[in-house]
């Protein structure tokens, strides 16, 4: 069962591209930190294909049940700044190796780092302050379980040694990805690695984005193309970016053009030019106009004979009509005698006044005793008889109809007034008339038309005058139009063939023309493209390009990455590791943070299952500092507790921004664990810590087994420097005391020629150092610094030897072993210590100790 992301996403980069299985060991390597240039050669191989140099990491065998422990760690030589001949011998419970920042123990880190695999890998560099680097020579030895010690010789160009790479290692890489404030009141947590997936997947999708930027680059390089001339396809093509073979293999075949196309691409112009100048369709519209004038005076002929033959008809049935209707009226008129005696009884005035009269008789009761008009009564039988032919008049229809008769006749009248007999003929018809002739007849069509036209116009004007006068008395027939029809007809149909014979040559021209153009396109296309060739040659290439690296680009994805962070976030984030954290939180004193496994939704590379941290005594206050390497230090112990290892753990200054408090708990901590426990510490109060633990012991020796049996063993490395390039001195902790001092002092002063200056210098001025904590203090610390073992020691206090002579005397020994060998300047080169000088400082120093 995998133990760790690092484990999925070496087994996943096995079947992928090269790329990406370097980017995922780098990634596994860096711990998510890859660095610019591995980043630079993953993306040179998308997009150019270069090698890439694959290094499989060396991940821990799970399968391997046997427990490792680190027996030493011996630098010969090659390190850089690294004193030679340097050896660490690492007890299996607790190893200390403490000193200041730059003493040199982050370079034994980073060597111990390479060897087991460790969370990020570093880089180990040689001596660059020799002038010929001496190649790095390390031996490191380790013991399996049941199974003799063995000795491995490391040159640096590894990593993750076999069987050690089951160490766990801490560091500030550990840190990186591991938490994500989400809101102000919760953290999300990505253990054992899980962080990479998401890491991975910007890295993936950073190089997708610059292979589309690098692509769209390549377009903007593209030479610009004058397509005006390319038919639309081809445009489209270029428009588009979308270049398929076949529409290359045609662009191609037209990069020359031959002096026999360019004079066609002349004469094609000059026939297409000479074309356009006949207008043909000008002359059809003439000819259709001429045909629908000619129809047009045909009509008017046609209408006008039928028209006044109508008015001929009606005027005679008209005046008939009023004559018989008169006749009638006449005779009504004898049978009404009585009538005759009132005088103008034929006028319109007395034919109304009878009128109102009658409409009156029907009103009255007594119309046939009194007049109706005068009221008078009717005396005698004239009287009476009188008014009934009044009424008898009236009732007689003959006046009736003869009046109809006469609106009629004039009603025709004014429309025959209305009638005109006016042909305007255009000049042009004109001209083609007189160019025809009847048959048989020497006159001009045209004057036949016109002579016939003003018989139509004499006739209209006989017919007004026979109304006026009220006799129709026709002359003679109308003209006869037939023939004059008929041959307008013939000239209708004349235009119209050549109308036809017009239409047809204008076909064949369009044809032509277009057949033409089609050809001039061709060879404009021809010409424009091999004028553009090289241009056009340049695009190719740079298209080329740009889809290989588009094509490139489209095949990244991170799916299969999302898919697998789930599969891992599932299988790893378990409730033990949740009960664990829980606990380790616990004993580092963080009871008011609350774990939680929890759904929540996921993202690129990563998982819907999250693990999950917030305060429960205040949701509005994020993780201090503090607070967040406690949390990590707590998921540290937590992954080694669940992964049931017993296997070394190496942490390097792993309480930075942690109060001397919880430092004190964590160390607590790693004293309980059953694993070698192997710590890099500049912290002095952390120190403290491991010191003043009542169940452990720190060992007097670290050449040799301690003979102590209360609690564990803390074998403690004092890590010192004697000089820029001579770091990673390595001294019993429990020796730095200013007797030691001396007695090393002593022994380089006896060597024959004295050749030791800097460090006896240096030893120099520890010695004073040691003398300021053990005399002048008499070994009490600060009250502020002051652990449970060391509270304030009354007593002692009272022997501090603070005189001012003391003083003097050690800051003039320190100045001098300080300005005169430690340091380069005139102090050095002019006056440096001599072998009787030093002899004589420490002879000082043994007084004021004694």
């Amino acid at each position: 069962m995998k133990i760790n992301a690092k484990e999925y996403l070496k087994e996943f980069a096995e079947s992928q591209p090269d790329w990406l299985k370097f980017l995922i060991y780098e990634v596994i390597e860096s711990n998510g930190n890859i660095s610019d240039d591995k980043k630079q050669e993953v993306y040179c191989n998308l997009t150019n294909g270069s090698t890439l140099t694959i290094n499989e990491p060396n991940i821990n065998d799970n399968n391997s049940s046997e427990e490792v422990r680190i027996i030493s760690l011996e630098h010969n030589e090659g390190v850089n700044a690294l004193k030679q001949s340097q050896t660490i011998k690492f007890h299996n419970d607790v190893t200390i190796l403490y000193g200041l920042n730059g003493a040199g123990k982050s370079s034994y880190f980073k060597v111990l780092n390479e060897i087991v695999g460790g969370n990020q890998k570093k880089k180990v560099s040689s001596n660059i302050y020799l002038d010929n680097p001496i190649t790095i020579d390390v031996n490191i030895s380790f013991k399996e379980k049941n199974k003799s010690i063995q000795t491995i010789n490391w040159n640096g160009n590894t990593r993750s040694l076999d069987i050690l790479n089951k160490c766990k290692v801490f560091d500030s890489s550990y840190l990186n990805g591991l938490l994500e404030t989400r809101k102000a009141d919760s953290t999300l947590i990505q253990p054992l690695g899980l962080n990479l997936f998401s890491s991975l997947v910007v890295l993936i999708d950073k190089f997708k984005r610059q292979l589309n930027d690098n692509a769209n680059k390549k377009r903007l390089e593209k030479p610009t193309l004058e397509l005006k001339y390319f038919q639309n396809e081809i445009k489209t093509s270029f428009e588009n970016n979308q270049i398929s073979d076949s529409i290359k293999t045609q662009i191609e075949n037209l990069f020359d053009f031959t002096a026999e196309s360019t004079d066609n691409l002349i004469k094609v112009k000059k026939e297409i030019e000479d074309l356009k100048q006949i207008n043909i369709q000008d002359k059809i519209k003439l000819k259709q106009s001429d045909k629908s004038d000619i129809e047009s005076i045909k009509t008017y002929i046609e209408n006008t004979h039928k028209k006044l033959s109508e008015f001929r008809g009606n005027i005679k049935i008209e005046l008939e009509s009023i004559t018989k209707h008169k006749e009638a009226n006449e005779l009504a008129k004898k049978q009404f005698e009585i009538l005759s005696t009132i005088p103008n009884s034929d006028n319109s005035e007395w034919k109304e006044f009878i009128k109102s009269g009658e409409k009156y008789t029907s009103k009255v009761e007594d119309s046939d005793k009194v007049c109706i008009y005068c009221r008078q009564t009717l005396r005698d039988d004239n009287a009476t008889g009188l008014i009934r032919a009044y009424g008898n008049y009236l009732k007689d229809e003959s006046e009736q109809k003869l009046n109809n008769s006469i609106k009629s006749i004039n009603q025709l009248k004014k429309n025959i007034e209305a009638f005109s007999t006016s042909l305007i003929i255009k000049k042009n018809i004109q001209d083609i008339l007189e160019k025809n002739k009847l048959e048989g007849d020497n006159e001009s069509f045209y004057s036949v038309i016109i002579k016939t036209n003003t018989q139509f116009t004499i006739e209209r004007e006989k017919l007004i005058e026979q109304i006026k006068i009220g006799n129709f008395k026709p002359e003679n027939d109308l003209p006869t139009i037939e023939i004059i029809t008929s041959k307008l007809n013939s000239i209708s149909v004349s235009i119209k063939k050549e109308i036809d014979t017009l239409s047809d040559d204008n076909t064949k021209k369009v044809s032509r023309i277009e057949k033409l153009e089609t050809s001039l396109k061709k060879l404009q296309e021809n010409e424009s493209i091999s004028k553009q060739k090289e241009n056009v040659k340049k695009w190719f290439e740079a298209d080329i390009l740009e889809n290989k690296i588009r094509k490139k680009a489209s095949k990244i994805n991170t799916r299969s990455i999302t898919e697998l962070s789930k599969q891992a976030h599932s299988q790893l984030l378990t409730e033990t590791l949740k009960e664990s954290f829980k606990e380790e939180l616990s004993f580092l004193g963080y009871n008011n943070l609350k774990v939680k496994i929890e759904n929540a939704q996921g993202g690129k590379g990563t998982s819907s299952t999250k693990l999950m941290l917030s305060k429960s005594n205040d949701i509005k206050t994020i993780l201090s500092e503090g607070e967040q390497k406690a949390v990590v230090l707590a998921l540290f112990i937590a992954e080694a507790k669940i992964q049931k290892s017993k296997n070394p753990i190496i942490l390097d200054d792993p309480v930075n921004s942690l109060d001397h408090r919880i430092a004190g708990k964590f160390a607590q901590r790693l004293l309980n664990l059953e694993n070698q426990v192997i710590l890099f510490n500049h912290n002095r109060l952390f120190l403290d810590a491991f010191e003043t633990s009542k169940e452990n012991h720190i060992c007097k020796t670290i050449d040799s087994d301690c003979n102590k049996s209360k609690g564990k063993h803390i074998r403690v490395y004092q890590v010192n420097s004697e000089g820029q390039n001579i770091k990673g001195v390595l001294r019993n902790y429990k020796s730095n005391k200013a007797k030691e001092h001396l007695s090393e002092i002593k022994r380089l002063l006896q060597n024959s020629p004295f050749e030791e200056e800097m460090k006896t210098a240096s030893l120099l001025r520890k010695t004073v150092e040691c003398v300021i904590d053990e005399v002048v203090f008499n070994n009490q610390l600060p009250t502020k610094y002051s652990n449970k073992n060391s509270r304030i020691a009354w007593a002692e206090l009272r022997k501090l030897k603070n005189d001012n002579e003391t003083i003097d005397k050690l800051e003039n020994i320190h100045g001098r072993a300080s300005g005169g060998e430690m340091h380069n300047g005139t102090e050095n080169n002019e006056n440096p210590i001599e072998l009787e000088e030093f002899t004589t400082m420490v002879s000082v120093i043994e007084n004021i100790m004694n």
